[in-house]
């Protein structure tokens, strides 16, 4: 019989991040469940580490390699999974042994569709860690506010990819606020579920933190492209762009954080250089796919 659960972890580069997850997901209190660990192409011991771990029931290993994306390995795990409830974890993140026994339950036992988890963002002393801990996922106003969760905490059915399709691999970015934007364009009810928390390291570089936000800026110019319909993105050029942060705004937002004065002050340089980073990725997306257009000539 199919198990009622899986959990699909998609993974490139991360040998130990994946080694982190799956050892957490197989040391669970369900037994109705599987794990799908979705290889992204990987080029180090990645691979190694997923076979080693997969026995082609509790844990198995498949390969998407044609198309370098998230979002496309998440497909390939959800075409490949078994399970009626579906949920999505990063290969670097752990879950507590009753995650999947609580997803499992919160999804049949008061029929969810579409539920985001709560994420706790893991990260040591540092003063970039520190910010990203503060800023962290606020997966409840993202669920209320802009109607997505993340995929690094997100659970759903079946029914709902059955319905709506599945995650656009078209995106290196985003694709999770525009999948879950579609789940509640179709009437699906999008929850929070505080009770349910998954582990996140933190980035705690700023060069990480600032990569990610240029890979954000990217995602958000090929939202503007295949999703412009639908989604009100910016110009790349618009002079909101470069900007620097709202101080009040941004104070408002980390009001429950603790920082002195100096600290405060790094907090709101590293988030303007987010920004900024976002903006350069937004640019840099823009001009590659100009570069990448035929010649109407």
């Amino acid at each position: 019989m199919s198990p009622a659960t899986s959990v699909v972890v998609p993974v490139y580069n991360d040998p130990e991040g994946l080694e982190q997850t799956l050892a957490s997901l197989t040391d669970q209190t369900a037994a109705d469940y599987e794990v799908v660990v979705v290889d992204n192409g990987s080029t180090d011991r990645t691979p190694a580490v997923a076979r080693e771990f997969a026995d082609g029931e509790r844990v198995r290993h498949v390969v998407e390699d044609e198309i370098q994306s998230s979002y496309a390995a998440r497909n390939a795990g959800i075409e490949a999974a078994n399970g009626d409830v579906i949920g999505f974890l990063d290969a670097d993140m752990w879950v507590d042994p009753d995650y999947v026994e609580s997803i499992t339950r919160l999804m049949t036992d008061r029929d969810r569709d579409y539920v985001g988890c709560r994420v706790e963002l893991v990260a040591g002393d540092g003063a970039v860690a520190r910010y990203r801990r503060a800023t962290g996922f606020d997966v409840e106003t993202y669920l209320r506010e802009k109607r997505f969760a993340p995929t690094c905490c997100l659970v759903t059915r079946r029914r709902v990819f059955d319905a709506v399709g599945r995650f656009d691999s078209r995106l290196r970015s985003n694709g999770d606020l525009e999948f879950g934007r579609r789940v509640h364009a179709a009437g699906f009810d999008l929850d929070y579920a505080p009770d349910v928390t998954v582990y996140h390291p933190a980035r705690s570089t700023l060069r990480d933190v600032l990569s990610q936000s240029a890979r954000i800026g990217r995602g958000r110019a090929e939202l503007r492209a295949y999703h412009g319909d639908r989604f009100d993105v910016r110009h790349p050029l618009s002079p909101r762009q470069f900007l620097p942060v709202n101080p009040l705004a941004l104070r408002a937002r980390l009001a429950d954080a603790a920082a002195d004065p100096t600290e405060a002050a790094g907090w709101y340089l590293i988030a303007c250089l987010q920004k900024w980073s976002m903006a350069a990725g937004h640019l840099r997306e823009r001009a590659t796919a100009s570069a990448d257009e035929p010649d109407p000539r």
